[in-house]
């Protein structure tokens, strides 16, 4: 998915994420079940946000049996989509999609 294709409520969530201080997702209250699902996969497919586990204030996207709850960030590519600089965000990403060799994010 290219970033033109994203919807106005993909668009709202990347923006929100650009703002929040450690580049987290928080989903709309009245974003919920399989709308919430689809709207994030598509996110998450096109690699424009990336699952991270959920530590500390964190809000939390969903729970996974083996890897505990688990949250959503934006990545450098879903800054990029919103026409906002990876380094500008104040917020220093530890861990990416796109590293080969992730660091361990501390809970």
């Amino acid at each position: 998915m290219s970033a033109n294709q994203l919807t106005d409520t993909q668009l709202v969530l990347l923006s929100a994420a650009a703002q929040h201080p450690e580049g987290a997702i928080e989903l709309a209250s009245d974003l919920k079940g399989g709308t919430a699902k689809k709207t994030v996969g598509r996110l998450l497919r096109g690699g424009f946000v990336e699952e991270i586990p959920a530590c500390g204030a964190l809000p939390v996207w969903r729970r996974d049996d083996d890897a505990g709850p688990r949250a959503l960030r934006i990545t450098p590519h879903g800054l990029a989509a919103i026409g906002v600089e990876a380094g500008a965000t104040g917020w220093l990403m530890t861990q990416s999609i796109s590293d080969q060799s992730p660091t361990p994010i501390p809970c």
